[in-house]
């Protein structure tokens, strides 16, 4: 009797709260004017409530179109004397140049009383609760959109590093590549290495970058590993980035490495010099044919030895999250559509903190596949 008492007085009280109702307003607080293609801006909006609002909820995932990329970067939700107030900072990327309207909607969710009171009270074993849903369509932005050839843009630095100038043939000589700073740090295409007579093997980039207010900051890596028989050089390495800070177009460029390549072996140390029998040139070619097979076969040993070689863990964004909650709340932060269903399995129950990483891990190795 107790229990239904108290359940009584709590549906009593969200009664009187839902029977106020709330009215909310969006506003745009600042937003770029212009940015260059490709440069990533801010967007801040802010919902007031008239009221705490505590049975509201805005289902905000901005999405783009053809002429420019949106995400949430942060969320902020917030009571200021007595009313609730969310701020969203959105990442805007224009992709085409020119002025571009930035116009995007919410959902306000609302949730209905009957819906509180079959979930307080168990009846028909409801767990879910139903919303009345608003569409808001928020304050229209105009940005103007300068002309960049760049794929890149922001404020970065390149590093070459080669592990070794002299090498036996055959020998891997491992190059590694750090691009580093801020940016659209995410929208790198893996470098394509290309020398003559070298047998080149690529591993895909490693991306340590998380979300930052220019786009994307933290470390690109990608490695490789260089085979042959004879010396060579490895080219000037260049990537084009439009620097933000000076607003130009910048080359950032590694220097040319000359590569020494030695035989394995001296031939006077495998031939006696004394007068040669009849069946000598049948020795040389078995000597020569083994050498070359020797060779081939050194150099498939090392391909595979290099797709085997331990790799650095990428750090994933979810993998900050220690409970569930903050695990729904980065994935919805993200505004990514595919992590929708992780999202449904983790508010339903249906999976543990640990079950939701694994299909997410899963997840992002399918997607880098296609």
């Amino acid at each position: 009797m107790k229990r239904n008492l108290g359940r009584l007085i709590v549906l009593m009280i969200l009664s009187t709260i839902s029977g106020w109702g709330a009215t909310y307003q969006w506003e745009m607080l600042e937003a770029p004017q212009t940015l260059y293609v490709q440069q990533s801006g801010v967007v801040r909006y802010e919902c007031t409530f008239s009221t705490s609002a505590a049975d509201y909820t805005i289902d905000f995932k901005p999405s783009g179109t053809e002429e420019y990329r949106a995400s949430i970067l942060t969320q902020r939700d917030r009571i200021v004397e007595g009313k609730r107030v969310q701020t969203f900072d959105v990442l805007i990327t224009p992709l085409k140049e020119g002025n571009i309207e930035i116009v995007l909607e919410a959902l306000i969710r609302h949730t209905t009383f009957a819906s509180i009171e079959n979930a307080s009270i168990g009846r028909d074993n409801v767990k879910k609760y139903d919303f009345d849903d608003e569409t808001a369509y928020l304050p229209k932005v105009i940005i103007s959109a300068k002309p960049n050839s760049a794929a890149l843009s922001g404020e970065m630095a390149l590093e070459v590093r080669i592990d070794k100038r002299s090498v036996i043939a055959h020998e891997p000589v491992h190059v590694s590549l750090f691009l580093r700073g801020r940016g659209n740090l995410d929208q790198y295409v893996p470098y394509e290495l290309n020398i003559s007579g070298v047998n080149i093997f690529a591993e895909e980039p490693m991306r340590d970058i998380s979300p930052d207010t220019a786009g994307f900051s933290g470390e690109i890596r990608q490695e490789f590993a260089l085979v042959s028989s004879k010396s060579f050089i490895i080219p000037s390495i260049t990537i084009d980035v439009f620097d933000t800070s000076t607003q130009k177009i910048k080359r950032l460029q590694s220097d040319a490495a000359a590569i020494e390549v030695v035989q394995g072996y001296e031939r006077s140390n495998l031939l006696d010099p004394p007068a040669l029998r009849d069946w000598s040139g049948w020795m040389r070619y078995t000597l020569y044919t083994g050498l070359v097979m020797a060779g081939v076969a050194l150099g498939e040993a090392v391909r595979r030895l290099w797709k085997l070689r331990p790799r650095r863990k990428v750090k994933r964004f979810w993998d900050e999250a220690k409970t569930s909650k903050e695990l729904v709340m980065l994935l919805s932060l993200s505004g990514e559509k595919h992590y929708e269903e992780v999202i449904e399995l983790l508010e339903s129950g249906r999976v543990d903190l640990r079950e939701a990483k694994k299909r997410l891990n899963i997840l992002f190795h399918n997607d880098s596949v296609k």
